[in-house]
């Protein structure tokens, strides 16, 4: 049984490590809605997080261009405050709400550093899709490594690959061609192909169940509408709702123990909402059956 209470946050605006930000901690009402994909070719990850009674100082940071920021929440109980959003402030709103000054920042991760560099340069003949995508990587601000996994990343690029554009641009080329996901979480690229996962490691794949979580019962979704009927990385889908867990990504494998579902899924798509003096606390999760590949 894992205890899940006592929630606590943290928002960081700026670079509070060198003075440069400000510190907003679980001392004021917070509400957050936080969506994540595998596929950030066609979904982005974003947050939409409203914060009440920002002082002066805080309102005048967020009042600047494209601003940093960093939301952290989980459990004091298992001292488990983990980061579950960060990028760059792209829209601030606040208004009156009775006594209350709320201020509702909108998030796009790393979107500043993939929307507005521009990449001019070749990836030389004989080189693989792997090898392309880390040079978009090695371009982009702040993205300090990538995890790949999949066949369709081995394929030779026989002429070579010409980078023109955004690093968002080129992904999405890349995703396209060569059908494979990427996403941007932290400082890590990861890129596999659409029917994988970000790894193979089964043996550490996150256990849901009613005593990590679990509320009520998983139940069956259509399959991606975005994949063909013949596309062989169309799966079932499974969907359910759990107590906010900080500790799972979108393209990570979980291991479902329902009392209807079992098996292998990879997370397709995640939402943690809630609000630190609200009833809800949750994490939904969309995920496609997985099944293991033998190692020959």
């Amino acid at each position: 049984m894992i205890y899940q209470r006592n929630r606590v946050f943290q928002l960081t605006v700026g670079d509070y490590n060198t003075s440069e930000g400000v510190l907003v901690e679980s001392n004021l009402q917070v509400t957050f809605d936080i969506s994540k994909s595998t596929n950030n070719k066609d979904r982005t990850n974003s947050a939409s997080i409203e914060v009440y009674n920002l002082d002066p100082e805080t309102l005048a940071l967020l009042d600047t261009d494209y601003p940093a920021a960093v939301f952290s929440c989980g459990y004091e109980d298992t001292n488990s405050l983990q980061r579950i959003f960060s990028g760059r402030v792209t829209n601030v709103a606040t208004r009156k709400s009775g006594p209350d000054l709320v201020s509702q920042l909108q998030m796009g991760a790393v979107y500043t550093e993939i929307n507005h560099e521009v990449l001019n340069s070749l990836v030389a003949p004989g080189r693989n899709v792997k090898d392309v995508a880390e040079a978009i990587r090695q371009a982009i601000p702040g993205v300090s490594r990538g995890i790949y996994n999949g066949t369709n990343l081995n394929n030779e690029i026989i002429y070579g690959y010409p980078l023109s554009g955004t690093p968002k641009e080129m992904l999405d080329e890349l995703s396209e061609k060569y059908q494979v996901d990427w996403q941007i979480e932290e400082d890590t690229l990861y890129m596999h192909n659409n029917d994988r996962a970000n790894s193979e490691n089964f043996a550490q794949a996150y256990v849901i169940s009613e005593d990590t979580g679990l509320i009520g019962s998983a139940y069956r979704v259509n399959p991606q509408v975005r994949k063909s009927k013949k596309n062989k990385a169309k799966k079932p889908g499974v969907q359910w709702t759990m107590l906010l867990n900080p500790d799972i990504r979108a393209g990570d494998i979980v291991l479902l123990e329902d009392t209807l579902i079992q098996g292998y899924f990879k997370i397709e798509t995640l939402r943690h909402y809630g609000g630190f003096r609200d009833n809800s606390w949750y994490t939904d999760c969309k995920g496609i059956s997985l099944e293991k590949v033998l190692k020959s």
